[in-house]
């Protein structure tokens, strides 16, 4: 399954000989839970504490350099100098794969020009900027690997916190300690995004599907985006820049809530473009969204959906991003759910959605049919629908500049993946 960690930063790493210093005491599960950093225990007594990335087919973790230095002097040493080594071999490898694909999008001048300039960087001293980041992210055969102890969620982000504040001894600071340190200047630290993303090394190795992933990105970004929008099983195309297809969305609710009356009175076409004709039940949206990528030649495509249009708790929304990695095959490399409360909808938001010509014929029907209430509710529900949309779009847009920046970093994880 394919998953991020570490905010979805890292990935990559430095595959180092063993040379480490264990320590006095082995932690105990129950002394690991005081801390808010993820602990592997190694074979032999070492112990490295950072931020989990992949458990196989080897594991992976990022650490921060400072405190690898202090904590395992020897693989600081050997990181540093396998980075140097590492480098140059690398962005010979870039070049060569940026040189093949601005061959095959020829016809794609905004993308060519990036990646034009792409090459140009490449061409330039990388200097000590590798060995500098703030992380260095290792890579332990798992048959060393003796336990592992993850931090939950809710601390791995408080480590994000105070780690892009560059707070000291974070690895060593007890949860509430250091949380007391992080609110003094993030008193709203649990709803704050911590991009840390320019404090990893650049310029690490790229795997084939990491490749792939990157290429999908960048081709969404800088070429023809595919979007889609929709509820359930039922998805739409949408064109870049397009709001949230309410009425759409809504006359699903609408017959759903309506309980097939609108059939049954010959009104199931509310004229809402779209909305009929209804997928076969074998044609899931996953093989909708893939048919048209597939047939449009693209790397990655972006769906974002509503599980459930009831109209009634919380509007959940989902979105997920699919590239083509190197078995040809669409893969889920990202995902984000946001979750809306209706009864927190603005009355302006309620009023402008009902005055929405489209929405008005489902209002109309739902009248004749003495069933207003219900579709007054569903258009609350609509209204947080919208909300929770464009919330996750915001995210998507986040993802997305977090990897179009440049093409040797920051290291994007794909572990596993699944189609």
């Amino acid at each position: 399954m394919t998953r991020f960690r570490f905010l979805a930063l890292l990935v990559g790493g430095l595959g180092l000989g063993l040379c480490l210093t264990p320590l006095v005491a082995e932690i105990t599960p129950r002394e690991a839970q005081r801390y808010c950093v993820d602990i592997v225990l190694l074979k032999g007594g070492a112990e490295l504490r950072g931020s989990l990335l992949a458990r196989t087919p080897e594991l992976k973790i990022a650490v921060q350099r400072d405190w690898l230095t202090t904590h395992q002097p020897e693989m600081a040493k050997q990181a540093a100098e396998l980075e140097s080594q590492q480098q140059k071999a690398n962005q010979e490898q870039l070049a060569q794969r940026i040189t093949s694909w601005r061959t095959d999008r020829a016809d794609q001048p905004r993308l060519t020009f990036v990646l034009d300039r792409e090459l140009e960087l490449l061409k330039q001293p990388a200097g000590p900027k590798v060995a500098s980041s703030q992380f260095v992210i290792v890579s332990i055969p798992s048959d060393r690997v003796r336990r592992v102890f993850e931090a939950p969620a809710a601390s791995r982000k408080l480590a994000a916190a105070a780690w892009f504040e560059r707070l000291e001894r974070v690895e060593e600071t007890v949860l509430g300690k250091l949380k007391s340190q992080v609110e003094l200047t993030h008193p709203q630290w649990t709803t704050e995004k911590f991009d840390i993303s320019d404090r990893l090394p650049n310029g690490q190795p790229q795997s084939d599907d990491e490749w792939a992933a990157r290429q999908a990105i960048w081709e969404f970004e800088f070429c023809k985006e595919l979007s889609f929008q929709g509820t359930g099983n039922f998805v739409i195309r949408v064109e870049a820049g397009q709001k949230p297809d309410l009425a759409a969305l809504l006359s699903q609710s609408s017959e759903s809530l309506l309980g097939g009356q609108l059939d049954l009175l010959g009104l199931g076409d509310l004229g809402l473009e779209g909305a009929k004709p209804k997928a076969p039940v074998a044609e899931t949206w996953q093989n909708k969204a893939i048919a048209e990528a597939t047939k449009l030649g693209m790397r990655g495509f972006v769906v974002t959906r509503s599980e459930q249009f009831t109209g009634k708790g919380p509007a959940v929304v989902t979105s997920q991003f699919f590239a083509r990695l190197s078995d040809g095959k669409y893969h889920l490399i990202w995902s984000d759910q946001v979750s809306t409360d209706p009864a927190t909808i603005p009355a302006a938001d309620l009023k402008r959605i009902e005055d929405d010509p489209q929405i008005q014929q489902v209002l109309k029907v739902a009248k004749a049919l003495q069933l207003g209430n219900e579709v007054q509710q569903a258009v609350r529900f609509g209204g947080a629908v919208e909300v929770s949309l464009n919330t996750a779009t915001g995210h998507f847009a986040e993802f997305r500049s977090r990897y179009n920046r440049t093409l040797d970093g920051p290291p994007l994880v794909i572990t596993s993946p699944t189609p």
